[in-house]
């Protein structure tokens, strides 16, 4: 799998200030936190250094908190210890919203998002305006140029060089 690395299961920002950031989750303990050491970093006051770990095992992707002062949340509900990672779950860590795909189970699009179903951050949108069609426009027939009136003065441009 790791020479595949599209059949590798992805981390994707789903809300926050990095949205649209996609993680691979490989085999060994990738620390998610706000340090730079951190092997997924992200940008969220709201989270701890070494926040949690997400590792691919041969049991499939698991998700462990590493005791963070705001916890991580899985689907809404606060985890502790290690749990296991299933297509489509969403995960909280901090104001961050991760979306967690694996390419084996394909039950949702890269993105993260459910087939079918509406977005969590969904905000319903008026339909577009269809435009009406022109009618078409009749060509206007050239006329002779109009001599300058007395008392006019051209413009720069009417004037012969």
């Amino acid at each position: 799998m790791e020479e595949h690395p599209e059949l590798m299961p992805l981390l994707t920002v789903a809300g926050g200030a990095m949205r649209g950031l996609s993680f691979r989750v490989g085999r060994g303990a990738q620390v998610i936190g706000r340090a730079p050491s951190a092997d997924i970093v992200l940008v969220d006051a709201h989270l701890s250094r070494r926040h949690a770990t997400v590792q691919l095992t041969a049991e499939g992707v698991s998700l462990t908190d590493l005791g963070s002062t705001n916890g991580t949340w899985l689907n809404d509900r606060r985890i502790s210890g290690s749990v296991p990672l299933a297509d489509g779950d969403v995960v909280r860590v901090g104001r961050t919203e991760l979306r967690f795909f694996d390419p084996g189970l394909a039950r949702t699009d890269p993105v993260g998002l459910h087939f079918g179903m509406p977005r969590r951050d969904h905000r319903p949108t008026l339909p577009l305006p269809v435009p009406t069609p022109r009618q078409p426009v009749e060509p206007i027939e050239p006329t002779e140029p109009v001599p300058p009136r007395a008392g006019t003065v051209p413009l720069p441009a009417d004037v012969p060089r």
